[in-house]
């Protein structure tokens, strides 16, 4: 099949590029290489996962509506896969805009696009952060009670607001991705793990927000690959128009000082950080329920958090890595 993935130097992206284009699929692979972090990142994961022939990479900004048009009806994509998002819940508020022209302007130009060309099937990322903290525990995707935390969490929700209001009558079916703390090795260094990872091996300097008692339902970046994979092919069973939000996560919630406990074990070494008082655009807990994720694929998100920070530690210890983690943890402050 034919696919077209925005965000495709980012985290996710690229390894679900290379999964897709190993399958025999044509990848049209989207990327505006934003500085959010150390764009050096972003060419290391093209060099790791996507130079198949398979792939065809094209630096293009989502909102420009008119490139993205141009290019989607180039590509006769079957499949568009929006990943493309400024990340992260900290931005402060002069960099608010960053949340607004990505996630809902470029994210609006996505699916006005598709729903226009008629493209088969969309996906597109939402994430954990559309809970806030009143949701019940565990989180259902029929839950209504959804007050996110921060603009970010806002703006994801927006994207799910605003997709079935297109969707219907039209001739795609959609699906919305609640990810739930995706971590591993090619990761985001403004995330907890990687910093602290960072810490360890080569002494990046890791600040580590409250007292580590929040909890977070980690999800390994192959289960969410092989997940995102699983849930396009049962998409592709449904009729034009529609619509629902999956759960991408295992449910099995862990503090970030149990987090910071393993990275110390696994590693040998000891995290050594800066205490600072909680974020509140951060929520408590985060916990999936995967019910609705094992009745549609037969899985769910399984690694272990021990086993999955011990692949990201082998990783960040090769040289070629170790060497710029410190530049990598500087690039975002």
């Amino acid at each position: 099949m034919n696919y077209l993935i925005t965000g495709a130097a980012g985290f996710i992206g690229s390894k679900l590029c290379r999964e897709l284009a190993n399958q025999s699929n044509q990848i049209v692979a989207v990327d505006n290489f934003t500085n959010y972090y150390d764009v050096n990142l972003k060419k290391a994961r093209i060099k790791e996962f996507l130079t198949s022939p398979n792939i065809k990479l094209v630096d293009l900004d989502i909102g420009n509506r008119e490139e993205f048009d141009n290019l989607l009806i180039n590509s006769r994509s079957e499949v568009v896969i929006n990943l493309a998002a400024q990340a992260g819940v900290r931005l402060p508020i002069q960099q608010i805009d960053e949340y607004v022209s990505s996630n809902l302007v470029g994210f609006s130009n996505v699916l006005q696009s598709i729903v226009a060309n008629k493209v088969p099937y969309f996906l597109y990322a939402s994430s954990s952060s559309v809970y806030g903290d009143k949701a019940a525990i565990p989180y259902m995707e029929s839950e209504q009670n959804l007050h996110p935390n921060s603009f970010y969490g806002a703006t994801k929700l927006a994207n799910e607001l605003l997709t079935p209001t297109l969707i219907q009558n039209s001739s795609t079916a959609a699906r919305g991705l609640r990810f739930f703390t995706v971590y591993g090795p090619w990761g985001r260094p403004d995330m907890a793990y990687f910093r602290m990872i960072a810490n360890v091996i080569s002494g990046a300097e890791f600040n580590f927000f409250g007292d580590g008692s929040v909890e977070r339902d980690f999800t390994f970046i192959d289960d969410a690959v092989n997940s995102v994979v699983a849930l396009t092919t049962e998409l592709q069973k449904r009729k034009p128009g529609y619509y629902d939000v999956v759960n991408l996560g295992g449910g099995r919630p862990l503090s970030m000082n149990y987090l910071l406990q393993t990275v110390s074990s696994i590693s040998k070494n000891e995290v050594k950080f800066n205490r600072l008082n909680s974020n509140l655009n951060d929520a408590k807990k985060t916990m999936s329920d995967s019910k609705y994720i094992e009745s549609l694929i037969g899985s769910k998100p399984s690694t272990k958090l021990e086993d999955g920070i011990a692949k990201t530690i082998e990783w960040a210890m090769r040289e070629d890595i170790s060497s710029n983690l410190n530049n990598w943890v500087k690039s975002v402050q």
